[in-house]
């Protein structure tokens, strides 16, 4: 049996959570494809424009992205799942309704907290209710400088296969509202998030100065702590992105927010052609 691992994406069971490759193998299977499919034909792709003595720029990733989505991995993937899985109206609705309203959660916390990229076998799906819960989610910290990571094309998962299954409406709708109340529910009143998140931070950077004293000096003398003064200045400037992100998101003046420009940002083919296939930008 073949098991693809390049289309992971949701695996649901009817009473239990499970890691997400069934949708994909299905796919895979009716279609003969071999399991890495997609991520293959990608490198192919960009391997033929550099035998020419070319670089790949941004439109040949944006052709590569569209290739795949059109004989590979359709954007109606999801969508098609859940009508097959959900015959009845009602029960295909709420299924919806709570996966968007989850979503709207992850994305939140993935983009304000710097979390690491969700990746698809990172999410489990309840089927009988449509609650996420993603695995190994950390604190996105640059493995040089120690300092939160916020260079990336997307600020969270919201790709194709996901946009067409919750449709627009749900996108600029419950998704963007979701997120903007979760903003302002950490907001107003203030729950002192800031202290929580130094105590937090302070942990992660304490495990990451010891790991790379570690790399510097393999087989050497116990390595040294880190500087009292250094930690500080390290933990307030990370609670600061966070607690900017953060107080950006809570704000809204009419229809406009910031969420609303994440949104057109995460789901735009420009961005998402430039994320690394085994994030599975087209599923």
């Amino acid at each position: 049996m073949l098991l693809c691992s390049s289309c992971k994406d949701v695996l649901c069971y009817r009473y239990s959570k499970a890691t997400s490759h069934f949708l994909c193998y299905q796919r895979c299977a009716k279609k003969l494809m071999e399991h890495d499919a997609p991520i293959s034909r990608y490198y192919e792709r960009l391997l033929m424009v550099q035998a020419r003595g070319a670089q790949a720029s941004h439109q040949v990733l944006r052709d590569i992205l569209k290739e795949v989505q059109t004989n590979m991995v359709p954007r109606t993937m999801l969508k098609e799942w859940a009508s097959h899985t959900f015959p009845d109206a009602t029960d295909y609705f709420h299924f919806r309704k709570m996966l968007s309203q989850q979503l709207a959660l992850m994305g939140f916390v993935e983009f304000v907290l710097h979390l690491t990229r969700l990746n698809p076998e990172m999410l489990y799906v309840s089927q009988d209710c449509g609650q996420l819960h993603a695995s190994y989610f950390r604190f996105d910290i640059n493995d040089a400088s120690g300092d939160l990571d916020a260079n990336r094309p997307v600020p969270f998962r919201l790709t194709p296969n996901i946009s067409d299954f919750l449709t627009p409406i749900g996108v600029n709708g419950v998704l963007t509202s979701c997120m903007i109340a979760a903003a302002r529910c950490f907001v107003q009143p203030n729950f002192k998030l800031d202290s929580l998140l130094r105590a937090v931070l302070r942990d992660e950077l304490i495990y990451w100065h010891k790991k790379k004293q570690d790399e510097m000096h393999v087989g050497s003398t116990q390595p040294q702590d880190m500087d009292g003064e250094v930690l500080i200045t390290m933990v307030n400037k990370a609670v600061n992105a966070i607690m900017t992100r953060l107080q950006n998101l809570a704000q809204f003046e009419g229809g406009e927010s910031k969420v609303s420009t994440l949104v057109a940002a995460a789901n735009s083919p420009d961005n998402l052609c430039r994320m690394d296939p085994a994030w599975h930008p087209w599923l």
